[in-house]
């Protein structure tokens, strides 16, 4: 009896470890390869592309206003920031491998930005963008600042001092631009590893890409887009902490049109549909149909799509102007959250039981 004992304990433990690092021990069947093929040759790929050239275009024309410092030139750059900060949306999620490393999320889109600093280092002509003190005084929010929130901006750079702050937005696209092409070439670079490692393992591509996706949609989505400024946490309205603030004081719908472009790149994610067009290729949606998941005699991945779909559409009906809600009728914004935090059990439980994948961050705020 004690060998059978030790023998199906034995069975027990390596049944249990669907978490090894051997591949053999976890298959439940699925072909995890073509998974991670559609997601990284036509979902994540092709967005590093594209953003990357809407980069470059920002960089030609801040390039453009250095050169030639009037206004025209400035609404350009005004332009074609908008234009990259939309195509940030598609990536912001992937925060895994090399973009992990480099803290490259933090340095692009760590918002409110921080005014003070920013004036401090582009007086003092002394800053380093690898100091966490600096997140929040680069990337997008810091040039938002930069082109549309300084008040008489045109005369700012054509002052006293307006060398030291157009060396500065040189300074800042230079960073976004050099962090983005270390990330997107080493997307390409290792692609054959990430796709290959199709084990069941805390550190194998799956499954980082799927939790990074669900601490995408709980935090850089839920939480920041829309909690914080609502007042989710701190019970206080924060309007001024909505993404892209400076440009939405005088466009009205910047912040609102960011959060709607976020839940395209969501909904394109979890359905595997490719970047450049409507094609739909291997995803967790198809994952979890092969392994029958339901929800109260649904499909799990039908469930996800349409409470999904429930919160985009509660975000389209708020007003065009979320600050503008924020500050006369923030409940609509809270029911708003409400709608989007409705997807994150479904998520994070019940797809990632199913799945078999475990959470690998530490939630302070519940499900």
């Amino acid at each position: 009896m004690k060998k059978i004992f030790t023998v199906l304990s034995i069975s027990i433990i390596i049944t249990g470890c669907g978490g090894g690092d051997n591949n053999d021990i976890y298959s439940d069947g699925f072909d995890r390869n073509a998974l991670l093929i559609n997601i990284t040759d036509n979902i994540i790929i092709p967005a590093y592309n594209n953003f990357s050239s809407k980069t470059t275009e920002l960089e030609n024309t801040i390039d453009q206003f250095i050169a030639e410092t009037n206004q025209n030139n400035l609404d350009l750059v005004q332009t074609k920031w908008l234009d990259a900060y939309m195509a940030w949306q598609h990536i912001e999620m992937f925060d895994i491998n090399m973009a992990e490393e480099i803290n490259f999320r933090k340095k692009m889109n760590s918002y409110p930005a921080n005014g003070s600093r920013i004036e401090l280092n582009v007086l003092s002509e002394s800053y380093d963008f690898n100091d966490p003190n600096h997140y929040a005084a680069q990337g997008f929010p810091s040039l938002d600042y930069m082109i549309n929130g300084l008040q008489n901006g045109i005369t700012i750079y054509n002052g006293a001092d307006g060398g030291k702050y157009l060396a500065y937005l040189k300074a800042l696209i230079s960073t976004i631009n050099f962090n983005t092409n270390e990330v997107k070439n080493e997307w390409i670079s290792n692609r054959d590893n990430f796709i290959s490692s199709t084990e069941n393992t805390a550190t194998s591509s799956l499954n980082k890409l799927t939790n990074d996706f669900i601490f995408y949609y709980e935090k850089g989505f839920r939480a920041n887009k829309i909690g914080i400024p609502a007042g989710v946490f701190s019970g206080s309205k924060l309007p001024q902490n909505i993404e892209a603030y400076y440009h939405n004081l005088s466009n009205n719908n910047t912040s609102k049109n960011l959060a709607l472009e976020a839940f395209t790149a969501i909904n394109k994610f979890f359905s595997g549909v490719h970047f450049n067009n409507s094609t739909e290729g291997s995803s967790l949606k198809e994952y979890l149909n092969y392994l029958n998941a339901t929800d109260d005699g649904d499909t799990l991945s039908n469930v996800i799509i349409a409470t999904i779909n429930t919160a985009e559409a509660a975000i389209n009906d708020l007003d065009d102007d979320l600050m503008n809600q924020i500050n006369t009728d923030n409940y609509q914004l809270l029911v708003t959250y409400d709608k989007i935090q409705a997807a994150v059990p479904l998520l994070k439980v019940d797809m990632i039981g199913h799945l078999s994948i475990d959470i690998d961050y530490i939630d302070a705020d519940g499900d």
